[in-house]
């Protein structure tokens, strides 16, 4: 997971720029009555992210219809989920795509945060809005995704502290190395990612780091991205076999990889294959054959 920097708009800015060009007087009425649940839902998110504990926020009180309000709203969960964020943020050329694409293109080289690998092309609601609709719009829980990070995830809502995926905006887990990777010797040569959880870590982050690995698939992600990559260099580490020392070269050229790939992020899946590979005496002594070319 890669941190971001939070958005820079507001809840209530984002919020009333989606509301501002309805036409209707009398639905815009109905909107914007509603602007200081909206805020204050954000401001009990952000609360509880700040502390890691989105799991303690109950649902039906993000939802108008079920909040228990001393006045009712005039909304309800479907007009907030669908009208507002997919008609008048998401949809191209409505009043909220400008803050839509600035949250968007805020990853950085267009990467996903939440995968590492894969190229951002949505946004995904950290809490869902099917669940949490007074959050729809709200900028703190929006993150730049990939297509496939947001499918895998539907709408999955932590209901305890060790069920929390990692949220890009709130946790920094880049500091620290805890993706690892393991040779499985055979025919083909195989890897295994996991989590390594460091020893200052506490069984919190521990178990999050575990569901964000999980919910989001890594494990077969990463060993999906190391088949090919293991493969192209299958020729290059033949050649070196054939000189002098070959499996001393090999392991100091994978050894040299893994450095190069861990110094731009510690718990790339690549410096984790290549470290693997490096300290593999298998695969330097010619377990690499058994890839295909």
């Amino acid at each position: 997971m890669r941190p971001l920097p939070h958005p820079g708009v507001s809840a209530r800015e984002s919020y009333l720029a989606c509301i501002g060009k309805i036409r209707d007087p009398e639905k815009k009425k109905r909107y914007e009555a509603a602007t200081d649940f909206i805020d204050n839902a954000a401001s009990r998110f952000e609360t509880a992210a700040r502390q890691l504990r989105m799991d303690v926020l109950i649902p039906e009180e993000f939802r108008p219809e079920d909040a228990g309000l001393e006045v009712p709203l005039r909304i309800t969960s479907d007009d907030l989920s669908v009208k507002l964020y997919k008609q008048r943020m998401s949809h191209k050329d409505s009043p909220g795509r400008v803050i839509y694409d600035r949250i968007r293109l805020a990853a950085p080289h267009g990467i996903c945060p939440l995968c590492s690998v894969r190229q951002v092309k949505t946004l995904d609601h950290y809490l869902p809005r099917s669940v949490y609709s007074a959050l729809s719009v709200t900028p703190l829980n929006l993150i730049p995704a990939c297509l496939d990070c947001n499918t895998v995830k539907l709408d999955v809502h932590p209901k305890s502290e060790g069920e929390q995926t990692l949220h890009p905006y709130f946790d920094r887990v880049t500091d620290v190395r805890w993706l690892r990777c393991e040779v499985v010797e055979g025919a083909p040569a195989g890897v295994r990612f996991f989590v390594d959880e460091p020893p200052e870590w506490t069984a919190s982050m521990t178990q999050r780091v575990r569901r964000h690995f999980s919910v989001f698939q890594l494990a077969e992600l990463y060993a999906h991205h190391a088949v090919p990559e293991m493969s192209s260099n299958r020729s290059t580490l033949q050649m070196m076999k054939k000189v002098k020392r070959g499996e001393e070269l090999i392991r100091s050229h994978l050894a040299e990889q893994a450095r190069s790939a861990l110094v731009a992020d510690l718990n790339s899946w690549q410096g984790a294959l290549y470290e693997a590979l490096s300290s593999s005496e298998w695969y330097c002594s010619g377990g690499f054959e058994s890839l295909a070319n």
